[in-house]
């Protein structure tokens, strides 16, 4: 048996100071170029009855100290001579005691790095077959076609690299994509935002992207009305016409009297006049004291009181074809409600937000600003209008007016 077939026994005190700070030890034998040494010290980490096995970090820190020494050696002389011999039996060491550790496939971070510098260890150590089948599993592609190159295979180098490309492209269109949504999100068009997120399903990477997008289309006021916290924290309803008025939460002005119908009454546009319409409710409809016929209409004029069944009475104003309601007496006497044609202005219910409408459409409730007005919605600059989502901050860029969407 010739010298360099004998493998040096390790030192116990050696041993235990490694089991207790290896990264510690793999760096002073790394500055002492104790080659033969390290490569014992790794194998003692495979297998039974070895070394107190590190935290796989601590091992990863010890086997970079390793490649990092490597990479700092001038080439050896002769490729196929003792010491080139003893270099790469080190790094296949290291590579080993990594490849050991780590589940397959990773499951956390630091699985994946401590596989790259194995697969790099592997390579160096001239197990090019070994490294580029790691590098595929972790999909670094372009790794892989370098060590399928070393070997020779270039059918399997030429299969990576159309991979890589092909990952390459993907990865770049994610990343156009993100850019799209957030420019969209953030300006206000959170649908159209939506919309190219959902005809991107073939985009692997942007499956995080898919889950936001979902989380935002949850939030999407999609009703025709929607409810505003004022300044003053009153709560506000402002539904453009049509507006049908009950116990419905989806109605456009829900009520909670009991003794109101599930649709009671509807308010809607007639000419210049706004009209008051009985349902068919249970209770009735009765307009300055006059009960409606179901299905009879009234056009509101100036201001007076509308009665929905035996409790519930709402104060009405008429302006501009605008009508602002007021709860008077029942469960629903607080209530605040801005009711007209849109888009429906807000300033005659906040002070301050001249310039803002709300309009809706079949897919749902957006916020519209004139030319000469600024506003922010959560934070961001809008263009001239923005989808509302629940939860939402209005502010009038120049005041200190701003007000929360329910």
């Amino acid at each position: 048996m010739t010298p360099r077939d004998v493998r040096p026994a390790l030192d116990p005190s050696l041993t235990i100071s490694g089991g207790r700070d290896l990264v510690a030890v793999v760096g002073r034998l790394v500055r002492e170029r104790a080659w033969e040494t390290l490569t014992a010290l790794f194998g003692s980490l495979v297998g039974e009855g070895g070394m107190a096995p590190a935290a796989l970090a601590d091992l990863d820190a010890a086997a970079r100290l390793v490649s990092d020494g490597l990479a700092a050696l001038p080439p050896p002389k002769n490729p196929r001579g003792e010491q080139a011999d003893e270099l790469r039996a080190l790094a296949l060491a290291a590579a080993e005691a990594l490849l050991a550790r780590c589940t397959r496939p990773p499951l956390a971070e630091v699985e994946r790095r401590a596989l790259e510098r194995a697969a790099g260890l592997l390579a160096r150590g001239g197990d090019h077959r070994r490294a580029a089948l790691t590098y595929e599993e972790l999909g670094a592609d372009e790794r892989a076609a370098e060590a399928w190159g070393a070997l020779g295979d270039l059918d399997r180098m030429e299969a990576a690299l159309e991979r890589d490309a092909r990952q390459t492209a993907a990865h770049r269109a994610a990343g156009e994509l993100l850019n799209r949504f957030e420019a969209l999100l953030t300006g206000g068009d959170r649908r159209r935002a939506l919309a190219a997120v959902a005809v991107a399903s073939n985009i692997e990477e942007a499956a995080s992207l898919r889950l936001r997008a979902a989380a935002v289309e949850r939030r999407l006021c999609d009703g025709r009305a929607v409810t505003l916290r004022a300044p003053a924290g009153s709560w506000i309803r402002v539904a453009p016409l049509p507006v049908e008025i009950g116990r419905d939460p989806h109605a456009g002005l829900p009520l909670r009297d009991p003794a109101v119908s599930r649709r009671h009454a509807a308010l809607r546009a007639d000419g210049d006049d706004v009209v008051l319409v009985d349902l068919g409710s249970r209770t009735g409809v009765r307009l300055g004291g006059v009960r409606l016929e179901p299905g009879a209409a009234l056009p509101l004029r100036g201001a007076g009181e509308i009665a929905l069944g035996p409790v519930t009475v709402l104060r009405f104003e008429v302006r501009g074809g605008q009508v602002t309601l007021e709860g008077a007496s029942g469960l629903d006497r607080g209530l605040r409600a801005l009711v007209g044609p849109a888009p429906l202005p807000f300033a005659a219910l906040i002070p301050g937000t001249e310039g803002l409408a709300v309009t809706t459409a079949s897919e749902g409730v957006r916020l519209l600003r004139s030319p000469e007005v600024a506003a922010r919605v959560d934070g961001h600059l809008i263009g001239a209008g923005c989808d509302l989502l629940h939860g939402d901050v209005v502010e009038v860029v120049g005041s200190e007016v701003r007000f929360e969407v329910e």
